[in-house]
């Protein structure tokens, strides 16, 4: 049943009577049902970004599923808002309960470590009023750290006006948290809500299944805070492939035997796989590096432009191959002294900061290093800056991670009051364009060695090379030691000095890395 026709029947009762006791809905009235558990360190800022919408005809609710925290303390301190409690079933079931629990004509469903903009209910209601055919309204979001800070204010968010089923099928193309989204409880009724066989990817699902019958609506306002850190469900990257293939998954009685969305279909499961993997493989690439590499070494990745694989501590990690585009990086302040909060720094990332001044600021005048360690530890605090020296710092440094990311304060000063300009490195500028052949593949691992690359690291994914370019694999093998050779994770060469004999036998010594079985996946290799 589409929402077209859902919207002409009554919104209390959902085709199969599974909804019986839901109440009738209040005309205009916004539904933001908070599902939580164990966030209540998060939560107080989630219900104050509900209770500040300049959309006053709303209601409130929390849905505690089970916590152990002081999740309905939390609550209590603010009049107004309902409070459920549940047993532990998880996030779909929490979610279902608010539902059932509330009102609203109108439903948002916000995570408890996330945020609503004050705008957001209104820009919501009026989407659908204007839209009363969609069964949803969705709109983009901001990163936020633990901290609430800004990741970035503005991501890049592709917009979709036609074939969101499609589009969907493809990857989850722009509806990054739940609480961006805004439902017609009629289109609730229709697919009796989220599947709580699924655990983060019910949302995924539920946006196939209601856009495969009924049209939404897609807008490019700013509505949520959408909050990364290292307990989010998000973070753990073999549970989410799996949730949203499996989601995916039950979609194929519907789109097999359509050519379109089989091909839709298929490139979604080659999208998720490829997402997953590379955030995995660089969690395993990193414990690898931490093994067999010295610290502060130079090591040029083939990551085919995936910032996840250039995590490898304070190793300065460089993509292969690189652009000619200037080694400096991304402007990232100037001034003549000053202070910047960085609040985005990864953990197990390396971060090149470098200050220049003098005509043209071709003079390199300070450089620091900032690596993400995930270490909650409080590091010492560096003095006051001198007044009349060049110089950068980074206030802690390194900078403990407790969460996904960490911070740091860069604080700098040309010493002499002239402007000055700081640049930003994390790996440098990748070149996506393939080599035309062995001799463009050589040239460029030389150029990048010339430049002080000590290791060239080919995660899996990137064997590739190996078998395109025969003469590159065998330039290889003659000149650089193979120190750490691993078919499911990554080898490296020692790029140091050639290896005179060319001799890549397994008598040669090797660190042979052992990565417990039980942590591999199939779906992965």
């Amino acid at each position: 049943m589409s929402v077209a026709k859902a919207v002409k029947q009554s919104a209390a009762v959902s085709a199969d009577g599974s909804h019986k006791n839901v109440p009738m809905p209040e005309s205009g009235l916004a539904s933001v049902i908070i599902p939580c558990y164990n966030q209540a360190h998060f939560l107080h800022e989630a219900i104050e970004s509900a209770s500040a919408q300049t959309y006053s005809h709303r209601e409130i609710l929390v849905v505690d599923d089970g916590s152990t925290d002081n999740t309905a303390k939390v609550t209590a301190s603010y009049p107004g808002v309902r409070y459920v409690r549940q047993e532990n079933l998880g996030v779909a079931s929490a979610r279902n309960t608010g539902f059932k629990q509330s009102r609203g004509e109108y439903l948002v469903f916000l995570d408890a470590d996330d945020r609503l903009l004050p705008e957001a209910l209104r820009v919501g209601v009026d989407c659908l009023r204007q839209h009363p055919d969609c069964a949803f309204a969705a709109g983009s979001c901001r990163l936020i750290v633990a901290d609430g800070s800004l990741l970035d204010d503005e991501p890049e968010h592709p917009h979709v006006s036609r074939e969101h089923f499609l589009e969907l099928l493809r990857g989850n193309y722009r509806i990054w948290c739940p609480g961006s989204v805004i439902y017609q409880r009629t289109a609730f009724n229709v697919v009796n809500g989220f599947d709580p066989s699924l655990g983060p990817g019910a949302d995924y699902d539920l946006y196939l299944r209601i856009t495969r019958d009924s049209p939404i609506f897609s807008h490019n306002r700013f509505v949520a805070d959408y909050r990364l850190h290292r307990s989010s469900m998000s973070a753990d990257h073999l549970s989410m492939l799996r949730e949203m293939l499996k989601a995916l998954d039950s979609q194929w009685e519907f789109v097999k035997g359509r050519d379109s969305h089989i091909e839709a279909f298929e490139t979604g499961r080659r999208y998720w796989q490829d997402y997953y993997e590379s955030l995995q493989m660089g969690d395993r690439i990193l414990e690898v590096v931490q093994a067999s590499l010295p610290l502060h070494a130079t090591v040029a990745v083939a990551t085919n432009g995936k910032n996840e694989l250039l995590k490898l501590g304070d190793r300065r990690a460089w993509h292969f191959p690189q652009t000619g585009a200037d080694e400096r990086g991304r402007l990232f302040r100037q001034g003549p002294k000053g202070s910047a909060d960085v609040p985005w720094i990864q953990a197990g990332m390396r971060y090149e900061f470098r200050l220049f001044g003098g005509p043209e600021y071709v003079k390199q005048l300070a450089a620091i290093s900032v690596t993400g360690v995930p270490d909650a530890t409080p590091r010492a605090t560096v003095g006051p800056v001198a007044l009349d020296q060049a110089c950068l710092i980074a206030v802690p440094n390194p900078v403990p991670v407790p969460n996904r990311f960490g911070r740091t304060t860069i604080t700098w000063n040309t010493g002499d009051g002239s402007e000055g300009r700081i640049y930003l490195s994390e790996g440098g500028n990748y070149d996506g364009r393939r080599p035309n052949d062995s001799a463009e593949a050589i040239n460029r691992l030389e150029a990048i060695r010339a430049r002080g690359a000590q290791y060239l690291l080919l995660p899996a994914t990137a064997f590739w090379w190996l078998d395109h370019y025969q003469k590159f694999r065998e330039h290889l093998d003659a000149h650089y030691r193979v120190i750490v050779r691993d078919e499911n994770i990554c080898i490296i060469f020692d790029l140091r000095q050639t290896n005179a004999k060319g001799d890549d036998s397994p008598n040669e010594t090797k660190a042979q890395i052992k990565i417990d079985q039980a942590r591999r996946d199939p779906l992965f290799i």
